[in-house]
């Protein structure tokens, strides 16, 4: 037993002869003995394998890279008609007939109504044929005057009966001009009976049917809703305002006329028109806490009465309201936001990695950008962040700086 274990230098094989030699020995101490040379040998393999150090992990980095990026604000809007307009008659009759189809895209000019017009045509005849009348007594004035002024010159007819005549000259000259007027009244009430459209757009439902009689300004016949363009109408928050105020300051902020704003589609794509804005409210809504800002759009056309907005609808707002030239960006993806804070994983010297907590700010692309935390040219870890913690070493991988918008 004691060559077993001299000094520790036995072999394998040597380990079996000296058990060849143990014969006799009880079959129970041989196996325990057997087992103890298989644990020894084990023991020997296992403390050969910790004394090998598994290599450092291999992660993805990216460098923080300083670029020019837009700065874009979202708000919730609403899709609202730039013209909205009730159809009401200005002549009081009866309505003989209408023209369109209910829902249906009409072009300006475009006859929706006609009003029963014998009733106006028959009083534009009567206020013609009253002038002719007084056109007629207008010649025989006219010679009465002229005969009248010869005798008196003659001393054959009194001043009281030129000046008579004189006065009924004037009389008829002024039944001629409101006979004249009387005539271009009754033109346009008879223009009136036919009711047109005075823009493109849809119209609605009628809400009054032939052989109803309606009464001039005061019954409405349909409404006329205009579809191209349209207006979004947006909210911006009282502290939302505040730091657009700060970013004039800084120069950052572009004209209103400039800023680019843009809907986003119910599928979440982007529509294609770029819109601009059109009118921001001079007061803060005390109800809201806000100011309404109004923006306008081409509403495309996707075929006969159809479009891609409809007044009333939802509709997502991203405006661009300025751009940073020095913005921090690191891929989104090394953001890391927990319990304890949000915080990224930076390589430094000798491949080590430090946790360290950061501020982001605007979301561009699929870059975040940093306001805190992190300086130009660092490299931190956008792939294998769960395989590392604080102190660790890794071997890096270079991903490509984040590109230019």
């Amino acid at each position: 037993m004691n060559t077993i274990y001299k000094e520790g230098k036995h072999t394998e094989r040597g380990l079996i002869m000296d058990i060849k030699r143990l014969k006799g020995i009880p079959s129970l101490t041989l196996l325990a003995a057997g087992c103890a040379i298989a644990l020894l040998l084990a023991g020997c393999g296992k403390k050969k394998e910790a004394e090998v150090k598994p290599p450092p992990p291999q992660v993805v980095v990216a460098q923080a890279v300083v670029k020019k990026i837009p700065i874009v604000a979202e708000y919730s809007g609403t899709v609202k008609a730039v013209k909205t307009v009730d159809i009401i008659p200005r002549v009081t009759g009866y309505l003989e007939k209408r023209y369109f189809t209910e829902g249906s895209t009409v072009k300006k000019g475009d006859l929706l109504y006609l009003i029963d017009p014998k009733p106006f045509q028959a009083r534009l005849d009567a206020a013609k044929a009253q002038l002719q009348m007084h056109q007629a007594m207008l010649t025989f004035w006219k010679s009465e005057v002229q005969r009248y002024n010869n005798l008196a010159a003659k001393g054959a007819a009194s001043m009281e009966k030129k000046e008579a005549t004189m006065a009924k000259l004037q009389e008829t000259l002024a039944a001629i001009q409101k006979d004249k007027a009387d005539i271009e009244l009754a033109k346009l009430e008879l223009g009136y009976t036919k009711i047109t459209a005075p823009f493109t757009g849809k119209v609605q439902a009628t809400r009054i049917h032939e052989g109803n009689l309606v009464v001039k300004d005061r019954d409405v016949l349909t409404t006329l809703v205009q579809m191209d363009p349209i207006q979004v109408v947006f909210n911006v928050g009282r502290k939302e305002v505040y730091g657009l105020q700060r970013l004039k300051q800084k120069n950052l902020l572009l004209p209103r006329d400039k800023m680019e704003v843009r809907l986003v589609l119910p599928d979440g794509s982007i529509y294609s028109e770029v819109g601009r804005i059109d009118y921001v409210s001079s007061r803060i809504n005390p109800a809201t806490d806000c100011v309404t800002v109004r923006s306008i759009f081409h509403n495309k056309s996707l075929g006969k009465d159809s479009y891609v907005f409809i007044p009333g609808q939802y509709a997502p707002v991203k405006v661009t309201l300025g751009y940073n030239p020095k913005a921090l960006l690191i891929p989104a993806s090394a953001v890391v936001e927990d319990q304890t804070g949000i915080h990224v994983m930076v390589v430094g010297k000798g491949n080590k990695v430090e946790m360290r907590k950061v501020e982001v700010g605007a979301t561009y692309k699929n870059y975040k950008e940093i306001t805190k935390g992190l300086k130009e040219g660092e490299i931190v870890i956008i792939k294998g962040v769960q395989k590392v913690k604080s102190g660790m070493e890794v071997k890096p991988m270079i991903e490509p700086p984040a590109e230019q918008g």
